[in-house]
Parts: C-alpha cells; sequence; structure tokens
C-alpha cells in the first residue's frame, strides 16, 4: 500500500539555463506574486519567517520577497498615518531589521552570481529609496540610523553599476 508512503521529491530547480537573465529575473518575480499572497503579514512573516530555504532554492522570488520586507519596513516607520514617532510604530527598529536587509544582500550578491546580466536596477532603486527614508525618520526622532546607512553602503558596493543618484535623501 502506497498511500501513506512518503514521496521523495526532487527540489525545483528554478535556474533554467534556457531562460536568459531577464526572462529568469521575470519568472522569479511572478513566483513571488503568487507565493506572497500566503505571506502578507509583518516583515519577517514576509521574508518568509526568517527560513532561507527559498533564499537558496529561489534566488529571483527571494530577492522580491525581501524587497517587500524592506518595504513594508518603510511602511512602518515612514508612512504611518498620525505618526507621532516610535511610540506609535507597531514594530521597533531593532536588529531584526537588518536580518532583513543583510538577507536582501546576500540574496542579491547571489542573482548577480548567477546571473549577472539579470536586471536588478528597479529592485536596487527601490530598496535604496526605503533604506535613505528609514534612516531619515529614525534620525529624525533620535534613534541609530547607522544600521541602516552601513546596509547603504553594502547595497552600493554589491550593485556599484545600479544609478541611484535619483533617490533623493528624505
Amino acid at each position: 500500500m502506497g498511500l501513506f508512503r512518503r514521496a521523495t521529491r526532487e527540489p525545483a530547480n528554478f535556474n533554467d539555463p534556457l531562460l536568459d537573465d531577464s526572462a529568469w529575473l521575470s519568472a522569479g518575480e511572478a513566483r513571488f506574486g503568487q507565493l506572497v499572497r500566503d505571506h502578507y503579514g509583518s516583515p519577517d512573516t514576509i521574508a518568509v519567517g526568517g527560513d532561507q530555504r527559498v533564499q537558496l532554492q529561489d534566488a529571483a522570488a527571494a530577492l522580491f520577497f525581501y524587497q517587500k520586507a524592506i518595504d513594508t519596513l518603510h511602511s512602518i516607520y515612514v508612512c504611518g498615518f498620525n505618526d507621532t514617532g516610535p511610540g506609535s510604530w507597531s514594530r521597533q527598529p531593532s536588529g531584526r531589521d537588518n536580518t532583513i536587509v543583510d538577507r536582501y544582500l546576500s540574496t542579491l550578491r547571489n542573482v548577480r552570481s548567477l546571473r549577472p546580466g539579470a536586471p536588478v536596477k528597479g529592485s536596487v532603486v527601490e530598496v535604496t529609496h526605503r533604506l535613505r527614508t528609514i534612516s531619515s525618520q529614525v534620525k529624525r526622532y533620535g534613534l541609530d540610523p547607522t544600521p541602516y546607512l552601513t546596509r547603504l553602503d553594502t547595497l552600493a558596493e554589491v550593485a556599484p553599476d545600479v544609478d541611484v543618484s535619483g533617490v533623493f535623501w528624505s
């Protein structure tokens, strides 16, 4: 009786060599769009609960998960209605933010290693904007912006070819 036996499954190969780098990244973004509905909630949840399996198995989709998690941090810290500062935020800046941004950065490195021609400009520009405004906001309230600024420097090192000069500081 094979009804209750566990079938071993081969992990999906999301690095289809037949796709060019642009199509590969677009396919990853499409997978992200399908999967993200299951992960809406806190930035930690969107970042796949701290689980790096998605990052390792599907770098293209993981890039967009971590980008969305950073966007959610931005929404919490910068876009809150009736923002009266950290006391009104549903989450406080912490080392958990660093983990999310660090995973974005390592995933971006992985994407660039796997697919050097993948068009990551849009993602890098968005994350640059989010981190710049988050750092300005936390500084505004007397909190330490250094973790965000340090990661912005790292982002510039990982993607030096992406022009972010049009992304202004708030």
